[in-house]
């Protein structure tokens, strides 16, 4: 078995909490942490969401709390670090997973919706980041940080404006983090989604067919949960300000998106 060197880590996740309809990436990274020997901080604005999932954590033998509060608050991103580190000693991992998107038409979208988009996706990463980075720098222990960027981050993405420009300021953010805090033996790095599958009657599991979009699969929570574990294990202990796509492939696919009766007719020339 390969040690990810998680035993006894001290670890945040923020949004740990599991909101459905909505995929569960923060509740799967939760999990995958404590199964990996990890001590667990469930962090969610609702905490109901966050005990659930350190309930399940506690369930399968692991250490885990709760803290509850808004990140979109520079103090209280303060209070919820400090507590974790009081309760824990420190922190050796930090992982953000939360974010929303919004939708809209760039000559329809409105001040105010921007506004929201770029502070849930963007403004609340680099206070959690920024806090965490603060506390594992006072510690000289060094650590890792870790968010959730998006596809949408790297390429065009129609009506999603305000959200592409701050998932591509997340993909900006651990680019800077690192070589600020690489001396300080501090990584940081990004995990950026595609379509997350959502499993429903008809689907239970993603595969081949449900989703055109992706030439392999669509990728499900546990599938962005493993990348942002990797990040923050040992073995991505060289590996810092890099932004790793998790979306089937569907970011790679040719420009030209031809259907196979074209190209059957273009090789027939």
């Amino acid at each position: 078995m390969i040690d990810l060197g998680l035993t006894n880590k001290r670890a945040i996740v923020v949004g740990a909490g599991h909101r459905p309809p909505r995929p569960g990436i923060g509740r799967a990274t939760a999990l995958l942490l404590a199964e990996g020997g990890a001590r667990v901080a469930c962090v969610d604005l609702d905490h109901e969401r966050a005990a659930t999932v350190a309930g399940e954590i506690r369930a399968a033998g692991g250490e885990a709390m709760v803290v509850t509060g808004d990140v979109r608050l520079g103090d209280e991103v303060d209070r919820i670090v400090g507590e974790v580190a009081s309760a824990f000693g420190g922190i050796d991992i930090c992982i953000d997973v939360v974010g929303e998107a919004t939708w809209g038409r760039i000559p329809d979208f409105g001040e105010d919706a921007w506004d929201w988009a770029v502070e849930t996706n963007l403004k609340q990463v680099f206070l959690v980041l920024q806090s965490a980075a603060r506390q594992m720098r006072s510690q000289g222990t060094g650590g890792a940080l870790a968010a959730v960027a998006s596809v949408d981050g790297i390429m065009g993405s129609p009506a999603h404006i305000a959200y592409g420009c701050a998932k591509a300021g997340v993909v900006h953010l651990v680019k800077t983090l690192s070589e600020e805090l690489g001396p300080h033996n501090i990584r940081a790095n990004a995990v950026a989604p595609g379509k997350v599958f959502v499993p429903t009657e008809e689907h239970p599991e993603p595969g081949p067919g449900v989703d055109v979009t992706t030439p392999l699969r669509q990728p499900w929570a546990l599938d962005i949960a493993r990348a942002l574990v990797f990040f923050c294990s040992d073995l991505a202990g060289a590996v810092s300000g890099q932004t790793l796509a998790v979306d089937g492939g569907a970011s790679v696919k040719g420009v030209w998106d031809f259907p196979p009766e074209m190209i059957s007719a273009l090789m027939a020339r």
